[in-house]
């Protein structure tokens, strides 16, 4: 017996287009298993795998200038970017097209521009902030050092010069130090600064006590 699946009034899928790609009919079924689920727990939440596999399809579907993302894929490209890295992260995104934006895309988000690292910065104001949002006062402190070439780079997003030793300011590094647009005074700081060579970060991670556990 023939097998056809109607989209619509002017398009059918005949059987052996279904044949010839099977992966429309496991798709189907998936769907189908995907929604008696949510029937079963009164569930009308979608899942990670439905917004990935509905922002592929869309995306193939357009021109590669017009590839959009919506908020859960690029939630999981930014995780995704940050424990893989970059060179981790191109290779999957190339070879999985309409997957995962690009990374000049996802530096340009907004979340990820508030919660980007800017150099010499300390987020004490955004600390007491999550710190009093948790109801602690508790954290575990930590500092990693490691050595880095010797490179001066531009920042776009501070307008502002990374790489040289911070100035400080009553024993606090200065943020957004080296920011100028005279030529003079950028190649004067080249020959003048010192050059940072190694790298140092500052972590912290409030710890619950064991009554807001139990709430």
């Amino acid at each position: 017996m023939a097998e056809s699946i109607v989209l619509n009034d002017d398009t059918i899928l005949s059987s052996s287009f279904l044949q010839k790609h099977p992966i429309l009919k496991c798709l189907i079924n998936l769907y189908k298993i995907i929604d008696d689920q949510n029937n079963e727990d009164n569930s009308e939440n979608t899942s990670f795998l439905n917004y990935f596999l509905d922002n592929i399809s869309s995306n193939l579907c357009r021109s590669k200038n017009a590839y959009r993302y919506n908020e859960p894929v690029l939630r999981f490209a930014m995780a995704f970017h940050v424990l893989s890295g970059n060179i981790a992260y191109e290779f999957v995104r190339l070879n999985v097209p309409g997957a995962l934006p690009a990374l000049s895309t996802l530096q340009g988000l907004p979340l990820n521009k508030q919660h980007r690292m800017k150099e010499a910065e300390f987020r004490f104001d955004s600390l007491s902030a999550h710190m009093n949002s948790l109801k602690t006062n508790i954290a575990f402190a930590a500092e990693d050092c490691t050595a880095v070439i010797k490179k001066i780079s531009y920042d776009s997003l501070t307008n502002s010069f990374v790489g040289l030793v911070p100035h400080l300011n009553d024993g606090i590094p200065t943020t957004l130090h080296y920011q100028t647009d005279s030529f003079k005074k950028l190649r004067e700081c080249f020959s003048t600064e010192d050059r940072s060579h190694l790298i140092n970060i500052h972590m912290i991670q409030p710890i619950f006590t064991f009554c807001i556990w139990n709430k």
